[in-house]
């Protein structure tokens, strides 16, 4: 198991190491990726960058070729909204390549843009020039020059040139083009139609037409001037914006250049990233793949001795399991086969007891029967460690009366330990007086028993002090609490945490028995009734024992209805059926000691077909028979006799089964194996009340009765008068005596406390009332202060004397009549 642990344990570490080396090595290769794709990132901004770029230009391009256009009408066109339009134009493309240089960093770039916006400026200044140029046109004024150089000829000439028309001045108005062409057609066309004067004005015609020649000469010298310069003007014009547009087309391929340039590194910077994540990513995988093969064969080789151990810890356990098995059958059939010749001697040292006059022969029985006692003991300790270990004890909850089982256990103990006198005081909290709670009346008889029997055990003198308390927790549901007090020999500090275990005792100067179990046995049925047993202790100073367990409060008080006959002993005939002869014959010399009438079977079979033609009024039949058990038995009994009128009484010796079991399946009662005639009389007292009414009083001041009147035999010899006077004042003078010790304790009269305690003790020790005198011996030596613990004394005193002494004295007193 050690071993299989060990393996679990490093199997673990090494599966958590291999996930860490593996999520380090993750990490790193996403680390490497991680910057990877972060320098890709970077180039791929550089790439939008210069996309961005590229369709900035484009867009400055196509703002030139429309302000180029506008442009060209501005200049064809004498209409000031074109100009007007072109300069919209312009300052709008000015404003692009402003907005674009600030968007880029290099140098070189920002001085081809500064260069398109000077000659976009100069651009601008040339159609402005050109349309002045335009406005201007000196063909016109040179053939308006000629015309009036040719009207001042003629007065010398005669009126045969063009009368000149009469413009109004009033009126300024700029010839447009079309006007000047007009102008120029007609005065050619009157020209033409002019009739040459006669020859006598020959000279004057010849002069006219030399200053003619020279005019049109002059005119068409300046006119080609004018062209030249409107040409030479338009030429650097549309020189500029060639130079324009090539500048752009020179950023653009720059740009373009530069993207391409910033692809091509990305690409690289791609492959490079793409090259060096694969070959990361292929070094990790053979890295992951190494360690998961070098971890996994480890842990494999781990895996296979576990998986070996585990077959070798099933085999142990098997075998374990086989052994635990065996020994609680083997305690199981050792306790049962144990319990009938237990049975057999417990009874018949019972009726030896009853029929012998021996003194000697008593205390020979009286060792048998202690002896016995101890052995059944002992049996029912390892009968209830074995059914707790495998956990077949269950918790029977019936109602409960708190104060009647504490006072049945504590006397039952008390009554064991005769010749110690120690006083037993029982105190009762008001909230568990009158009052009934649901749980399993046996298991709780069975932890205080051992708890008041081990107080007992331990403690040679002083008090034994029972505290039962009761605290609501919830509506019903309670929490008991039983405290078991004692003035013994105590328990060392270092030993309180082992007396719970198995098979552990406290060394102690005197052997007292046992193997140790009863606190275990205890502490586990404690547990099984949801509570717990705890320790207080000094050593030489005693012990606390302190039993709290859950329990649910009985509103109502509920009475069972039991099977009762009146009949008188002798009219009583009760079937036996039992295999054992041993116990037939000792359970009907138990009966005939009470004159019943006995029929005796040793198998059911004999006994159904005999019951046929019997008249009885009880069958007492034991579980365990050949051929047919107890609870076969009772299924065919009902069968034929319907559902039993009479009660059927089970005999067994498994403990292991509750009650409610065999009174389920039709039985009235269960009576344990090995049991003793007081309690087997005890049980058929509940049926036939009339017929063991006498012997339930005698045994009940026999298991009470701590007084010995008979000593005063030893003085008086057989004079019963006298012993029965004696006896009588002696009831008569400690009735007195108790109604002044009260009085005594009202005033806290601690002088006449003393004397009366002196006084009683005298009597109470002949009689050989141990418990009294305890009582008495304290109340004589009480201290001033002290009267709450004296008060508590007297009440004891008074209730002893009233439910145990007198009625004990006063039988005593009836039988010597």
């Amino acid at each position: 198991m050690h071993k299989m642990k060990t393996s679990n344990k490093k199997i673990t570490i090494k599966v958590i190491v291999s996930y860490l080396f593996l999520g380090i090595l993750s990490a790193i290769v996403a680390l490497f990726i991680h910057q990877e794709i972060e320098k890709l990132a970077i180039q791929e901004e550089i790439y939008k960058d210069g996309q961005n770029n590229i369709f900035k230009i484009s867009k400055i391009l196509t703002s030139m070729y429309e302000t180029e256009s506008a442009g060209r009408i501005a200049v064809q066109s004498d209409n000031e909204d074109s100009f007007l339009l072109f300069t919209d134009k312009n300052n709008q493309l000015q404003q692009e390549i402003e907005s674009f240089k600030a968007d880029i960093s290099s140098k070189e770039h920002h001085n081809l843009l500064d260069s398109v916006q000077n000659l976009l400026e100069l651009k601008k200044q040339n159609i402005h020039e050109l349309r002045i140029l335009k406005n201007s046109d000196s063909s016109f004024v040179l053939i308006r020059s000629a015309i009036l150089k040719l009207s001042s000829l003629e007065p010398s000439m005669g009126n045969f040139l063009l009368p000149t028309k009469t413009k109004s001045t009033n009126k300024k108005t700029v010839p447009t083009k079309k006007d000047r062409d007009t102008d120029i057609r007609s005065i050619i066309k009157k020209y033409k139609d002019v009739k040459l004067p006669p020859v006598r004005y020959q000279s004057q015609i010849d002069e006219a037409i030399l200053q003619t020649r020279k005019l049109l000469s002059k005119m068409e010298e300046d006119v080609i001037n004018h062209k030249t310069e409107h040409y030479e003007k338009t030429r650097l014009l549309w020189q500029n914006d060639l130079r324009i547009s090539e500048k752009l087309k020179d950023l653009l391929h720059s740009f373009e250049k530069e993207i391409i340039h910033n692809t091509e590194l990305l690409n690289i910077d791609r492959q490079k990233a793409f090259q060096r994540s694969r070959w990361i990513l292929s070094i990790a995988f053979v890295i992951a793949l190494l360690v998961m093969i070098v971890f996994s064969l480890v842990i494999l080789n781990d895996f296979w001795k576990i998986q070996k151990y585990r077959v070798e810890l099933e085999r142990a356990n098997l075998r374990s399991n086989n052994l635990l098995k065996s020994r609680e059958q083997l305690i199981s059939m050792v306790s049962h086969d144990l319990r009938t010749p237990l049975s057999t001697i417990v009874g018949y040292s019972e009726l030896l007891r009853k029929n012998t006059s021996s003194e000697k022969d008593k205390n020979y029985i009286k060792h048998i029967q202690s002896a016995s006692q101890f052995v059944t003991k002992l049996v029912d300790e390892l009968l209830d460690y074995a059914k707790i270990e495998a956990g077949k004890i269950t918790i029977e909850k019936v109602p409960v009366d708190l104060v009647e089982i504490v006072k049945e256990v504590a006397q039952n103990v008390r009554s064991t330990y005769p010749n110690k006198a120690i006083e037993l005081i029982l105190d009762f909290s008001e909230s568990v007086k009158n009052t009934r709670f649901s749980s399993d009346a046996y298991r709780i008889k069975q932890v205080l028993y051992n708890i008041i029997s081990n107080a007992y055990k331990f403690t040679e003198k002083g008090n034994i002090r029972v505290l039962v308390q009761a605290q609501v927790l919830e509506h019903s549901l309670h929490e008991i609490s039983i405290a078991v007090t004692d003035t013994g020999i105590g328990i060392k500090k270092e030993n309180q945490n082992a007396v719970f275990e198995e098979f552990n005792q406290e060394n102690t100067s005197k052997n007292n028995g046992g193997y140790g179990l009863g606190l275990h046995i205890c502490q586990k049925l404690a547990h099984l009734l949801k509570g717990k047993i705890s320790l207080q202790s000094s050593e030489g100073v005693g012990s606390t024992f302190t039993f709290t367990f859950k329990a649910q409060k009985v509103t109502e008080k509920q009475k069972d209805k039991i099977w009762t006959s009146l009949k008188k002993a002798e009219e009583i005939t009760i079937i036996i059926i039992d295999d054992d002869f041993s116990v037939l014959e000792l359970i009907k010399e138990m009966l005939k000691q009470k004159n019943i009438n006995v029929i005796t079977f040793d198998n059911g079979k004999d006994a159904l077909f005999a019951m046929k033609k019997l008249d009885f009024d009880m069958v007492i039949t034991d579980i365990q028979l050949p051929e047919m058990n107890g609870f076969h038995f009772i299924t065919i009994y009902n069968e034929m006799f319907g559902t039993p009128k009479i009660p059927i009484l089970a005999i067994t010796g498994r403990k292991d089964v509750p009650e409610s079991y065999y009174t389920q399946n039709g039985f009235a009662s269960v009576l344990l194996k090995p049991f003793h005639l007081d309690k087997f009389y005890e049980k058929l007292h509940h049926f036939f009340p009339k017929a063991f009414e006498h012997n339930m009083e005698k045994t009940k001041k026999n298991s009470t009765a701590f007084y010995k009147p008979q000593s005063l035999e030893n003085f008086l010899g057989n004079d019963n008068e006298s012993i029965k006077n004696i006896l009588q004042l002696f009831l008569s003078d400690s009735q007195k005596n108790i109604e002044q010790l009260k009085s005594a304790t009202e005033t806290k009269d601690i002088r006449t406390i003393k004397a009366l305690s002196h006084k009683m003790l005298s009597m109470f020790g002949q009689i050989q009332a141990e418990r009294e005198v305890g009582i008495l011996r304290q109340l004589e030596k009480s201290a001033l202060t002290d009267f709450e613990n004296i008060n508590l004394k007297v009440n004891e005193l008074e209730q002893l004397f009233a439910e145990e002494c007198l009625p004990s004295i006063t039988d005593y007193i009836e039988n010597l009549s």
